[in-house]
């Protein structure tokens, strides 16, 4: 895919993101080293976000302690929430490295946004950050009503990482005969460890971001140095999705995990699950969270927002 196609703004803004933060192999550095310079750069595009109603820090109950939560308020009306998981390969990001998008989502769609801080392999490899997700959804729904949210107008998204993991909570929850999100939107998830891909061999070479190299270091800290043998719930791309709520999946065309998306459409359309797919073209890995800079992030971001607003608003 030649370089061309690479969306200008998000060229721009990649190139003022490298000149204001060092650019660091984290991979190869101590864990919280490492991720610690990975959210400072992950930081450089999340000032300037809209303003809300309310935006409240939170300690939500977990099986390991408290989980750091924030809920994100674009009205004080009582109004229906969205869980939302973030990315970084489940070894980085937080609530303030997702701020800004969630912000966004919050305005857009007019819901509520729950951001938690699951979490993080390789200190915590899988199931803990599902774990921590199951918990943060069944004590939103528990105190919806306290947190004057409208519990019958519940939904889940996530990016990346936490588009995989938001993608098992729900299976997890109807496995167990529990209340599922009533919507989804999942953005450029990763949902198994499959390298072998058309978009790993055409975008995998890190020109766009992400690469393929990378992407296997993060499953391995997640899942075990042979994630192809990980759990079911690490690898949700392979489950039965029979019964799964309407869902929102966007993918962006220069990303090695664009197949991902891809091969879970089809799955939802065999399982019956209605489904919308949105291939934004021109666009990397993580562009989503660049809406202070990128036309096309914001144009991403309000489009899920529209699906989620129709569904749960």
């Amino acid at each position: 895919m030649p370089q061309d196609n690479f969306d200008p703004q998000i060229i721009e803004a990649r190139r003022r993101q490298a000149a204001g933060v060092p650019v660091v192999d984290f991979t190869r550095l101590p864990p919280a080293e490492g991720r610690a310079i990975a959210n400072n750069a992950a930081l450089f595009f999340n000032d300037g976000g809209p303003t809300l109603a309310a935006v409240e820090d939170l300690a939500v109950p977990g099986e390991a302690g408290d989980i750091r939560a924030r809920l994100y308020r674009p009205s004080q009306d009582r109004v229906g929430a969205i869980l939302f998981l973030h990315g970084g390969g489940w070894f980085h990001c937080n609530v303030d490295t997702h701020d800004r998008l969630m912000r966004v989502l919050a305005r857009d769609s007019g819901l509520a946004v729950l951001g938690v801080d699951y979490r993080l392999a390789p200190e915590h490899p899988h199931p803990a950050g599902l774990e921590d997700a199951i918990s943060a959804w069944r004590w939103m729904a528990k105190n919806a009503e306290r947190l004057n949210l409208n519990p019958q107008r519940v939904g889940v998204a996530g990016d990346s990482a936490g588009a995989n993991i938001a993608l098992a909570m729900i299976l997890a929850e109807r496995d167990a005969g529990r209340a599922m999100p009533q919507a989804a939107a999942l953005f450029y998830g990763c949902y198994a460890p499959d390298f072998e891909t058309e978009s790993h061999r055409n975008h995998g070479d890190g020109r766009f971001g992400l690469s393929t190299a990378r992407m296997r270091w993060y499953w391995e800290n997640y899942a075990g140095k042979t994630p192809a043998n990980a759990a079911a719930s690490a690898t949700p791309l392979h489950a039965d999705f029979t019964g799964l709520p309407p869902t929102y999946l966007a993918l962006a065309d220069l990303d090695p995990l664009a197949d991902d998306t891809r091969i879970l459409a089809e799955r939802l359309n065999a399982a019956g699950v209605p489904h919308v797919l949105k291939q934004w073209r021109g666009a990397g890995h993580g562009f989503l969270q660049m809406t202070r800079d990128v036309e096309l992030a914001r144009d991403a971001a309000a489009d899920a927002a529209r699906f989620l607003s129709d569904r749960l608003g």
